[in-house]
């Protein structure tokens, strides 16, 4: 991949190169601010048409290419410090799965291939139904839609916090394109080639490559692999063809290889059950706050490797009007595939006390048809889809129970088949000067899941036999599923067949669920460029099967789908001279069976528990204010009120009061600005955003040592742009700045029980860059 990479890299730069010397045709991107830069009416898709951002009855948040830009905005990771009202963290162990919440809705436990996410994602209408794997980069960016609330109607399943659209740019059959180099701290070497060709009869052309390499953030003082070294490479082909004038397909590929360590994980604490033999040895590597660059040594070579690719074909006709309106029929049809192998090391030190391997592969096929008709007080959509995932594991761990020689091996896999059907109605009526929308919807969702566990258990539980349950998985030297009848002897070792006697029996199953989700919103717009809407909404999050599960019990114990019922109300403000924007919304959304995350510190595993009911209400702001030409201020906030009303444990506990909604904080803001001087024919652009989090609970249960502190982070960017080359060449130079106040602040932990690990977040990094546009 690398090689091909590379390849790519260099005909797409030595076409670049050779058009600009020739000064052919071109039409350049522009990413200067518009003259209404604040109020300057902005369309999204974020009801499957395109619509103006002021008559969505969404909470939505849109980036253009240029402010996606500005921030330096590659992948999913990245969104965060530009976006209120979101919260996106890593996995531990790697930084290549984003753990996404919004609205206080965060996945109820590690990114489990068998486990559904709260908030969808989706590539040009692509869903990317697993977060392994989902921060690849995405070549040739048009802009970023981020959808807040529950979005079951016209999406599906697995967004009830809201979904992200990520856009790309359509190939335009005119010669052009960038190439833009950047270069930083910790020599972070950023590139990326993008051109369109010029059409060959009635096919369009476009294609991307970007590469991102990063030496280590952290020396590892025990192996060369120093922590946050990053070498990644991605390509997209995107190929339109439209022989009529009401007909187009269009096939996009994407491949993105990512290879690198995780950022720095380190203990944070150790427990009371600790062994006390190997305390001395482990405390010089223990860091409540943020370790050192030298100070952390861990004994395994970590590594996390992913490749993640994918193939889209969207067919678009217009069919005209009809009996039925004008009418356009569109097909979806997509394939995706992820594979990732990882080894890390929980610890953080020279002593192998918590080391596993985590190998994932992953396949998904999807297949979407709409049908969108529009008369005079009439916009429908209708719809249906299918998906067909499937999925395997292999998970072995050494020395977790730091016994000596201790080793438990986790073997997994299943798969899903979703099928849906929907519908939106939305009536624009002729006796309210069209200055009204309601809008009625409904979808029916059924999914059926299936998984297998085959979970072996050595000499981590010798040395105390009574820890083994009876139904603790396990397979014997042929391969075969085995599991626990009865308690083994004291002081029992494992032979070849595994642990003492075991009776064998096929472990795997099979659940079914199906839902139907109404919708009804609402839009009165005082003028064009003022509405105020209510909305109505549910969704649900799938069930599924507790694949990681250590006992016979656990496994055939499925959780059921979450499911909500969403209220709310909002307006969306531009002042007339279009300086000033404004939208607010509030809502209250209430769950039944919440789906919580209960974590089984003695095997680094969660087990997902129905919650009876959960309660999140909440306000947003954001706005925009261009007080004088050139300068403009944003800004963006939330309050929310998440908790449990009804939660009581299997065992009878009632943990209501107790239990935490995690990455939850309850207040966030951001505050930023761009500020552009004219400089002859080119420009100063300078901008900052000053992103700000209150403390959040990281798990279920109120543990001090998982509670992140309130934090903030600043970046900043200085360029001189639209400097001319050609007549059809710009050039734009800039200095950036990340985490420029050095915040230190961990993105995910995990507490063992023995003891509790951290993966801190990126340290404060600048650097430099160069653009060219043709």
């Amino acid at each position: 991949m690398r090689n091909a990479g590379k390849l790519v890299a260099f005909c797409l730069a030595s076409a670049a190169s050779t058009a600009i010397a020739q000064a052919q045709t071109a039409s350049a991107e522009s990413d200067q601010p518009q003259a209404s830069a604040v109020g300057a009416d902005i369309v999204v898709t974020a009801q499957r048409r395109e619509q103006r951002l002021i008559d969505v009855p969404i909470a939505v948040t849109a980036l253009s290419n240029a402010a996606l830009e500005r921030a330096g905005v590659q992948t999913v990771n990245d969104a965060q410090a530009v976006i209120p009202n979101i919260q996106i963290n890593q996995t531990v162990g790697n930084g290549f799965s984003p753990v996404i919440s919004m609205r206080g809705l965060a996945p109820s436990a590690d990114t489990s291939l068998a486990r559904d996410q709260p908030v969808g994602l989706y590539l040009d209408g692509v869903p990317i139904s697993k977060s392994t794997g989902a921060a690849f980069d995405t070549v040739d960016l048009q802009r970023v839609e981020v959808l807040r609330g529950p979005q079951g109607t016209l999406y599906g399943k697995n967004t009830i916090g809201g979904a992200i659209n990520l856009i790309t740019q359509k190939p335009t059959g005119e010669f052009g394109g960038q190439i833009w180099l950047s270069y930083g701290q910790w020599n972070k070497f950023q590139r990326r080639i993008s051109v369109d060709l010029p059409a060959i009869g009635n096919v369009k052309i476009k294609l991307g490559y970007s590469g991102n390499d990063q030496g280590g953030y952290w020396h590892n003082a025990a192996t060369r692999r120093d922590f946050g070294r990053m070498s990644q490479v991605a390509a997209r082909a995107d190929v339109l063809w439209e022989p009529t004038s009401n007909f187009s397909a269009r096939y996009a590929y994407d491949i993105s290889n990512n290879k690198g360590t995780p950022t720095v994980l380190a203990i944070s604490a150790i427990g009371a059950s600790f062994p006390a033999a190997l305390r001395g040895l482990v405390r010089p590597y223990v860091f409540p706050d943020r370790p050192g660059p030298d100070q952390v040594s861990a004994q395994s070579a970590i590594r996390s490797n992913f490749e993640v690719t994918g193939h889209a074909l969207t067919l678009n006709w217009d069919v005209g009007h009809s009996a039925l309106g004008d009418l356009t029929l569109r097909s979806i049809t997509a394939r995706r595939t992820m594979k990732s192998r990882s080894l890390s090391d929980f610890d953080g030190t020279p002593v192998d006390l918590v080391r596993f391997v985590l190998n994932n592969d992953y396949e998904s096929f999807t297949q979407e048809v709409q049908l969108l008709g529009s008369g005079a007080e009439f916009k429908y959509t209708l719809g249906g889809f299918y998906s067909n995932d499937s999925y395997s594991v292999y998970n072995p761990r050494w020395n977790f129970q730091f016994g000596g020689n201790n080793y438990d091996l986790s073997d997994r896999g299943g798969g899903n088949r979703s099928v849906a059907g929907y519908g939106q109605l939305t009536w624009t009526p002729s006796f309210a000067d069209k200055k009204l929308d309601i809008a009625v919807g409904l979808r029916y969702t059924s999914d059926r899941k299936r998984a297998y566990e085959l979970f072996l258990a050595n000499s981590a539980y010798a040395a105390n036999p009574a820890a083994v349950g009876s139904g603790v998985f396990a397979r014997n030297a042929n391969g075969s599923p085995i599991t626990r009848s009865g308690q083994p002897a004291a002081g029992a070792r494992p032979g070849a067949g595994g642990l003492g006697p075991y009776d064998l029996i096929p472990l795997s199953r099979h659940d079914s669920w199906s839902q139907v989700n109404p919708e009804f919103n609402i839009v009165y717009r005082v003028r064009p460029d003022w509405s105020f809407y209510g909305r109505f909404a549910t969704g649900f999050k799938s069930g599924g099967i507790n694949d990681t599960a250590s006992t016979n019990a656990a496994f055939n114990s499925p959780y059921d789908p979450e499911k909500l019922t969403s209220y709310e109300i909002g307006t969306k403000f531009i002042s007339p001279d279009r300086r000033v924007s404004l939208n607010l919304s509030a809502y209250h959304s209430i769950y039944k069976n919440f789906q919580a995350g209960v974590f089984v510190p003695e095997l680094v595993t969660t087990n997902i528990i129905n919650a009876g009911e959960a309660k999140f209400t909440g306000v947003e702001v954001e706005g925009s204010i261009r007080p004088f030409g050139g300068l403009t201020i944003n800004v963006g906030g939330g309050y929310l009120d998440a908790k449990y009303t009804d939660f009581v444990l299997p065992s009878g506990q009632d943990v209501t009061s107790t239990y935490k909604i995690p990455l939850a904080p309850k207040w966030n803001y951001l505050i930023g600005g761009v500020y552009r001087v004219p400089v002859g024919r080119a420009a100063i652009e300078a901008s900052a955003n000053w992103s700000w989090r209150a403390m959040q609970w990281a798990t279920i249960t109120p543990d001090t040592l998982a509670t992140r502190k309130a934090y903030g982070t600043l970046d900043a960017r200085i360029a001189l742009t639209d400097i001319p080359l050609t007549d059809h060449t710009t050039a734009e130079i800039a200095l950036w700045g990340r985490n420029l106040t050095d915040t230190a602040y961990w993105n995910s932990g995990i507490n063992l029980g023995v003891l509790a690990v951290r993966q801190w977040a990126d340290p404060r990094s600048v650097g430099g860059e160069v653009r060219i546009r043709f």
